[in-house]
């Protein structure tokens, strides 16, 4: 009986400390995950061969995407996203008329960009603190995809036009039907990729890796909101996003190798001369070019209650 009654008077006294202990430290009695998932919105832009500057306002396009955030401590976040949006340039936004402005060339792409990364808070993120201001920098890699197009205009007027009819008769007027045609850039080899004279020009991939540096501020609202202002530079190893990096090259050897498309998009300004192309700067092969990503967020922290007893 004493030993039953001891058991009680023990077990009465457990309940008690924590009970005291949760009155005194609620929030050890509560765990509060380090996961965060939400949306993330915003804008993405191209900067390469089609811009003369790296943001151009009508490049700007509507970007969307989901986030995740994983912090194990106050200082360093993991983060994973996914977004989806597009890039666009062309070269008769600009009045200036040099040399590379009248080639008349310009694309339209969709953009996949998968970025895992690590995320530096410059400011501690206590997690006692309901609210707050956070600036952070962040880093990581890229998968992206993208898909250059244009829209083919056909002009019989035009000096590739009259070109491609003398040396090939018949190939650009039966372009005609196409006329007003999204076409995709890639498969055209518009810079002669892999033909026998310029085997050294390598198809370029569609799916490629790239570095992204940016920062950011995140407004903790709550212990469950975060919102999040951020822009991200994505460094490729590519030149091509554009369609756009090296040299011209003549259309009969287009012609011959790709068909009667690849030739009247690659030379796409009504007053060039074809037959003397070949060889003339098309791009800048020396800057791989780069697209940014400018994201709001929203996201949501996972919240338990499981308690926590003291340990003894």
């Amino acid at each position: 009986m004493m030993a039953k009654r001891n058991k009680i008077v023990l077990l009465s006294t457990l309940l008690m400390i924590c009970g005291l202990s949760f009155e005194a430290s609620a929030q050890r009695w509560f765990r509060t995950s380090s996961l965060e998932f939400g949306l993330i919105g915003g804008a993405s832009h191209y900067s390469g061969d089609l811009q003369e500057v790296y943001i151009d306002p009508r490049g700007l396009k509507p970007s969307v995407g989901i986030i995740t955030r994983y912090s194990p401590g106050e200082i360093l976040t993991f983060r994973l996203s996914a977004q989806y949006g597009s890039l666009e340039a062309r070269d008769d936004w600009y009045e200036d008329l040099t040399a590379l402005s009248r080639r008349n060339l310009s694309f339209t792409s969709e953009l996949w960009d998968f970025t895992g990364g690590l995320e530096v808070n410059l400011r501690r993120m206590e997690a006692k603190q309901r609210s707050g201001i956070y600036p952070y920098l962040f880093t990581g890699a890229s998968v992206f995809k993208f898909n250059p197009k244009t829209t083919f205009v056909y002009d019989p007027t035009s000096a590739i036009a009259q070109y491609m009819e003398q040396s090939t008769p018949g190939s650009y007027t039966g372009l005609i039907d196409r006329d007003g045609e999204e076409v995709e850039l890639q498969p055209l080899g518009t810079e002669g990729q892999e033909t026998t004279e310029f085997n050294d020009r390598k198809r370029y991939a569609l799916t490629q890796v790239a570095i992204p540096v940016g920062g950011g501020i995140k407004f903790k609202l709550n212990h469950k909101w975060t919102a999040a202002v951020e822009y991200g530079a994505r460094f490729t190893f590519t030149d091509y996003i554009d369609d756009v990096s090296s040299t011209y090259v003549d259309p009969v050897r287009l012609t011959a190798q790709y068909g009667p498309m690849s030739s009247a998009v690659a030379v796409r300004n009504p007053e060039f001369d074809p037959a003397r192309i070949e060889g003339l700067k098309r791009g800048d092969p020396n800057d791989n070019d780069i697209y940014g990503i400018l994201g709001i967020s929203l996201t949501y922290r996972l919240y338990g209650n499981r308690p926590v007893c003291p340990s003894f």
